[in-house]
């Protein structure tokens, strides 16, 4: 049961994080990828309670699906690498919902499946020993959740950070392969070669694959096929990314999780000179500079041209993409990070911005539109006063936006306008230079941004500037009035939305425009998946309750699997708000995930055991039920109150936000964790172990797979984390009604 918990968490830790490397990192993805792993855990779970066996058979079982579920994980690796293969996608290229939702429900289908097939099977094996009913099923939930607990924490602190993906497999196929081998030895008393000759070969064929260096070359492969035959000269990963480096004769293209960063030495001229320059011409005099994020491989190159520039502090909150970059040096990036007026930060940009008591000049942000909650968080209201505070009078704050020069969709016109209204809010003068990347220059000062092409040129020649694009001609191209103009007009839109840290509008917005370019079809179902507000969430969940009141009053015995489904939901939402609230204030998910699923995943372990030791002297099961549904939803309230309390001055504390966080998601374990073998007792009939874990259990995975999904990519995105904390204070208070008027 340990051994079963253990190797689930690892094996969903480390094909979430190949998710999301494949799926670019998007934070919304991860509740799509763990609904996908619930609703096969859930299938499997169901099948095994439906599985009729006999003690040896059971076992037999047993062997054979935990084999199978060391092999699929291992498989499953390889499957997620070259996924963008089958499909036809090239590696650097993004990805839509669709391709997320085929992938996911694919690729984890066998692991998942298997996985929840020997949870009812431990709970039959377990009652055919001890007899024990009801309580073997809170037992054998209890020990696997503490596998867990055991796995995710092995998982995040020694796997992760010293091993590759398929040694991490074949590691865990060793352990589980002892583990059929002892209970092949100690469980059959007779005629037992063929499963002791099983549990050997479990144990000795993933061991010598690991030592004879079978790892190392599956790795080789999947990489150069998930590259699709680019020369890769580098692949690692970070606690913050996936790092690849692809060269193509002498020029090389840096990747984070598979989007092109930076390319040397010769880099994006046109990109790189008009998001330098355009700022540092309408400042009169740029001394000093704040670079956030991705600065290398052009940026502060072109920043060192000017003589007034006294300093430049560099913000990158990953030191290993600096030091890969160093790796493959070159003539461009040598200038840039060797410079002693260039200063560099390893820390993340929103904690440096509002830690800094110095001021800049010109503050340059690196980052492409929002397409991640960790982007996010650099283009919300709330960032934006940071940056105007360490900003000089005269101080100009730059950043890009993906534009157009011939027409604005509804969906590029939605994300330029919600950015620009954000800004907006903080900054009282803005100049926006239209194309197909839009370039934002915002200041405090009124009379800074209003410098004629004539006068950058004279600038240009007077700090003695060498440029390959920026010349008096395409100045007055990207300056022309009547195309800022048409800009202005072109995204005006009725609805004035506000992009913040916990309701991530823009992020949202941006989402809609990448699916819409990779899939069409999605238009109108995004359309109006926009139009789902608080009120119209909330008559939803009376219409739901309105009809299980309707169905348990001719079948009452759904009323305990519809309850169970709702806290399946429920836990699901509060693990996704929690982890993309630790996203938002923290900013590297990718590297805590395993430790945070773990948290909300050993309270879960600890409110089972409690309730499971009590069951046999519990005056009232009902009663205590009661008071578990009615505590989610004073937990709901209790996180609303603490979002909206907190603010990002809490940066200044960032061991006191993870201490927080794992502190919420071990709370939230413990309560939804705690109706799980209550309710198998109180659904308990006829003795049917099997079949009552297999049914409740498929309830609350099913329940679980519809919060990722619909909770992962439509609610929270829509509703904002507030909202969606509400949202779930009003379903576990119909479940609490719906339980209350079925009441014996």
């Amino acid at each position: 049961m340990l051994i079963t918990g253990f190797g689930g968490i690892v094996a969903q830790t480390i094909l979430l994080r190949e998710l999301l490397i494949i799926f670019s990192g998007n934070e919304f993805s991860i509740g799509i990828i763990i609904g996908a792993w619930v609703i096969w855990e859930a299938a499997g779970a169901y099948t095994g309670g439906r599985w009729k066996a006999g003690d040896r058979n059971s076992l037999n079982l047993f062997l054979v699906a935990t084999i199978l579920f060391s092999f699929f994980f291992t498989a499953s690796i390889y499957g997620i690498r070259i996924a963008k293969v089958i499909a036809g996608i090239p590696p650097e290229i993004g990805t839509g919902i669709i391709p997320i939702l085929y992938t996911s429900f694919s690729v984890l289908l066998p692991a998942g499946l298997l996985h929840g097939f020997l949870f009812t099977l431990m709970c039959t094996i377990h009652d055919q020993a001890t007899g024990g009913g009801p309580a073997s099923i809170g037992k054998v939930y209890f020990y696997e959740m503490l596998g867990t607990v055991l796995g995710g924490i092995c998982v995040n602190y020694l796997f992760i950070p010293y091993f590759q993906s398929f040694q991490i497999a074949l590691s865990m196929a060793i352990l589980n392969g002892v583990a059929c081998l002892f209970i092949a030895l100690s469980c059959f008393e007779r005629k037992k070669t063929l499963q002791v000759t099983a549990g050997l070969l479990s144990v000795i064929v993933p061991f010598v694959m690991l030592i004879g260096g079978s790892a190392d070359a599956m790795h080789g492969n999947a990489v150069r096929r998930q590259w699709q035959g680019k020369d890769v000269v580098c692949y690692a990963n970070s606690i913050y990314q996936n790092i690849v480096v692809i060269r193509n004769d002498n020029q090389y293209t840096f990747f984070s999780d598979g989007i092109p960063l930076i390319t040397t030495p010769v880099p994006d001229i046109a990109f790189v000179e008009e998001f330098v320059h355009f700022p540092l011409l309408y400042h009169p005099s740029p001394k000093t500079i704040l670079v956030l994020h991705n600065g290398a491989g052009g940026v502060i190159n072109e920043i060192l041209k000017y003589p007034t520039v006294k300093q430049v502090d560099y913000i990158e909150t990953d030191p290993l993409l600096l030091k890969t970059i160093k790796r493959f040096p070159t003539d461009l990036t040598e200038k840039e990070l060797n410079n002693p007026l260039v200063h560099l930060h390893y820390i993340d940009g929103r904690i440096f911005v509002k830690e800094r008591h110095g001021k800049y000049d010109v503050i340059l942000l690196g980052l492409p539109p929002p397409a991640t909650l960790r982007a996010n968080r650099f283009f919300t209201e709330e960032f934006f006063g940071s940056v105007r505070d360490i900003l000089n009078e005269k101080g100009i704050f730059a950043f890009t936006m993906t534009g157009s020069l011939a027409y604005y969709s509804k969906e590029l016109r939605d994300i330029n306008s919600c950015i620009m209204n954000t800004i907006a809010r903080v900054f009282p003068n803005l100049f926006v230079i239209p194309g197909d990347v839009n370039i934002i220059l915002a200041s405090r000062s009124a009379d800074i941004l209003h410098g004629s092409p004539a006068v950058l040129c004279n600038r240009i020649a007077g700090y003695g500037l060498k440029t390959k694009l920026i010349t008096l001609p395409h100045l007055a191209y990207r300056l022309d009035r009547d195309r800022r103009a048409w800009f202005a007009s072109s995204i005006k839109t009725p609805d004035v939305l506000i992009n913040r840290d916990l309701s991530p509008e823009a992020l949202f917005l941006n989402i809609v425009y990448q699916n819409v370019l990779f899939t069409p079809s999605l238009k109108k179902p995004l359309e109006s998946m926009k139009g789902i507000s608080l009120l119209t969430a909330s008559l939803s969940v009376a219409g739901l309750l309105l009809l299980a009141l309707f169905l348990t009053r001719f079948y009452k015995r759904l009323t305990i699997p519809f309850v169970v489904g709702t806290t399946g939901f429920t836990a699901m939402i509060f693990e996704l708000v929690l982890l993309f609230s630790f996203q938002v204030f923290y900013g590297y998910i990718f590297y805590e995930i395993g430790i945070l699923i773990t948290a909300f995943l050993g309270g879960m372990a600890l409110g089972a055991i409690i309730i499971t030791t009590r069951l046999k002297d519990m005056r009232s099961r009902t009663g205590v039920f009661l008071s578990i549904e009615a505590a989610m939803v004073l937990f709901a309230l209790l996180l609303l109150l603490v979002f909206s309390s907190l603010k990002v001055s809490f940066v200044y504390s960032p061991a006191l936000i993870h201490l927080l966080f794992i502190v919420l998601l071990f709370i939230s374990g413990i309560i939804t964790g705690a109706e799980f073998p209550l309710a198998n007792a109180l659904y308990f009939k006829d003795g049917t172990v099997g079949r009552t874990a297999g049914l409740i259990y498929g309830a609350d995975l099913l329940g679980g797979c519809i919060g990722g999904v619909a909770g992962g990519f439509i609610l929270l995105p829509i509703l904002g984390l507030l909202n969606g904390c509400i949202l779930i204070a009003m379903l576990k208070a119909a479940s609490l009604l719906l339980l209350i008027c079925r009441r014996k």
